[in-house]
């Protein structure tokens, strides 16, 4: 989602363009706590970035307009901002005292951190509880009807019934979530209407958890979380044909022009002793974590 474009204008002519894209392309929330401000010191201006939230930011500063100006690094600048933190990212000053100075800064940010990478090796347990089964409507290797996106190429859509407790995969802390929202469908107005769960990994990567039941959210932002534990109950808001889980788990890069969020491949488990596994379309899974556990996959349903 797209934060709406901030312009500050301060009495050294500076001004700021800031966009902000926060969370998953389809799922918005309240505003994040992070701002970008201008302040003086030493006869110029810093541009500062400040993180009260839970989650790293990563941002990109450009200056699109210069006159008379000196900058204390070359540009554009990009950043990792960690949370409940702040950085001073730019320091300008008049090339010439005395004479006129103006700039223009452009800067977009993202939730996460663009320099991190999802650690290959994580395992993720089934987002239900134990002894619970159910479908994968769909998948990587399956048609993909809504999948079509790189933010959403390896999500997984898991078939169930609306009020299902759903359950941390991983182990994480709680940067987002939203549960206001009443209604789902395909309208294309309801793109923005899903209420979910976020969840930030030790390797900065994120879990969401989406199209939560109204007020089916049972956790908050900055709340350390296990796997197995339970976040939040499943339902049917936002753009959905029906109500299913939509499990998916990002990291962030870089681009030429600010960041955009990939959907990674995901290696679940369960059985006693483990077993790793890929979701597959139309399977079910047995969510089995108990001490003689032995089923991980159960019957395809029945067309």
């Amino acid at each position: 989602m797209t934060s709406a474009p901030l312009r500050l204008c301060c009495r050294l002519s500076l001004c700021l363009v800031i966009n902000g894209t926060l969370g998953g392309a389809s799922f918005a929330a309240q505003p994040y706590p992070f701002s970008l401000t201008s302040e003086s010191v030493d006869g110029g201006q810093h541009i500062v970035a400040r993180n009260r939230g839970p989650a790293p930011v990563s941002v990109r500063l450009a200056l699109t307009e210069r006159e008379n100006i000196r900058s204390s690094h070359f540009m554009p600048i990009y950043a990792v901002i960690r949370p409940h933190s702040q950085v001073a990212l730019l320091r300008v000053t008049p090339a010439h005292a005395g004479k006129p100075h103006h700039f223009v800064s452009e800067t977009t940010y993202s939730t996460g951190n663009y320099r991190a990478q999802h650690d290959a090796t994580a395992l993720y347990r089934l987002p239900f509880e134990n002894d619970r089964r159910f479908a994968i409507g769909q998948s990587h290797d399956g048609p993909r009807l809504t999948h079509h996106s790189p933010d959403s190429e390896f999500a997984v859509d898991f078939t169930m019934p609306e009020n299902t407790p759903v359950v941390a995969a991983r182990d994480g802390v709680v940067i987002e979530t939203e549960a206001r929202h009443k209604f789902g469908g395909t309208a294309r107005d309801l793109l923005t209407e899903a209420n979910f769960v976020r969840l930030l990994h030790a390797d900065d990567s994120i879990a969401t958890y989406a199209h939560l039941a109204p007020g089916g959210v049972h956790v908050m932002p900055g709340q350390q979380v296990t796997a197995g534990m339970l976040i939040g109950r499943s339902g049917a808001t936002g753009y959905a044909r029906g109500p299913h889980l939509h499990f998916v788990v990002h990291q962030l890069m870089g681009s030429g022009t600010g960041f955009r969020q990939i959907s990674v491949p995901l290696r679940f488990y369960a059985g006693n002793p483990p077993r790793t596994f890929a979701a597959r379309y139309g399977e079910t899974l047995t969510a089995d974590y108990s001490p003689s556990g032995v089923s991980v996959r159960g019957v395809a349903p029945t067309p």
